[in-house]
């Protein structure tokens, strides 16, 4: 009987492991035009782009596959976000006032192209994240709302990062977290999709994912600019330069319980700053080609 159970439980700890499979089913060009740093919205048939220096902003309709121009405003490809029901596209803009830097948040209608000012610059502001609405957004130590109308949506967590410290902001009230000792600063901090783990980068250390309390869950090794693609896997680029210059770039998938990897980029591409959905990744090339890989992960 011992036997028998050993024997279930080896095969079912072999199904799982082999459960993890990532099928690349496509990979393709998404449009002629040049661009960078893509941003899908929830369901990936918006890919919101912009230049290498974050000049202007544009989105992409799968759909149609028209380009709007949302924006020409130097910092307005810097982080955008879309809306909870993708009719509007949110972005910055950069103004100087005394030689200090200060970012607003303008929104732009994609149905009826209108634009509104939603918020006024202000000083260390962090990345808008979408919420009924409107957007939620750090700036000056305070959590700030921005909405079209009232909304009685409970404020989510709120994660950032400040350099020294990861930050979370939850029932109402602001927690620092300092997950990697001896970590000398924190970048690329984002929320789980089900609100739960925190992805990030100690700088010189490698990416990780700890939970709301700080407790590391996942050492995911050297893996920049890292996104979710969902509560079980996430995409970042491997880079390398001489100094200068990049002189190479992949893109890789990663399980968190680090059994699963794969490859996304072709091996004759410098691949950089994926932006990922369920069932779709998406980066653009050192020459500004923006490609889309479309896959499915069999568990």
């Amino acid at each position: 009987m011992k036997k028998l159970l050993f024997i279930s439980i080896m095969l079912l700890s072999i199904s799982t492991l082999i459960a993890q499979i990532i099928n690349v089913e496509k990979t393709y060009r998404a449009m002629e035009q040049k661009g960078f740093h893509p941003q899908f919205n929830a369901n990936g048939n918006l890919l919101a782009f912009t230049s290498e220096s974050y000049l202007g902003l544009n989105v992409y309709n799968f759909s149609n596959k028209l380009i709007e121009k949302v924006s020409e405003e130097a910092g307005a490809g810097f982080q955008p976000v879309f809306s909870t029901n993708n009719d509007r596209v949110f972005y910055r803009n950069t103004v100087y006032e005394a030689r200090l830097r200060k970012d607003g948040v303008q929104s732009f209608n994609l149905s009826n192209k209108t634009r509104v000012e939603m918020l006024a610059p202000q000083r260390n502001m962090k990345q808008p994240k979408s919420y009924e609405n409107g957007f939620l957004v750090m700036a000056d130590t305070k959590l700030l709302k921005s909405t079209f109308g009232k909304t009685k949506a409970p404020i989510p967590n709120y994660i950032w990062s400040d350099g020294s410290n990861l930050n979370i902001f939850r029932n109402n009230k602001i927690e620092r977290l300092n997950p990697v000792e001896g970590a000398n600063g924190y970048i690329w901090a984002s929320l789980s999709p089900d609100g739960k783990m925190i992805l990030f980068t100690a700088t010189g250390l490698g990416t990780f994912v700890c939970d709301l309390k700080g407790k590391i869950v996942s050492k995911l090794g050297y893996l920049n600019s890292p996104v979710w693609y969902d509560n079980n896997f996430v995409v970042g680029m491997q880079d390398k330069d001489d100094g200068q210059f990049v002189t190479g770039s992949t893109i890789l998938m990663k399980s968190l319980d680090g059994k699963t990897a794969k490859i996304l980029s072709n091996s004759n591409q410098i691949a950089m700053y994926p932006t990922a959905v369920i069932g779709k990744i998406a980066y653009n090339t050192i020459d500004g080609d923006i490609y889309v890989v479309e896959l499915k992960i069999n568990k």
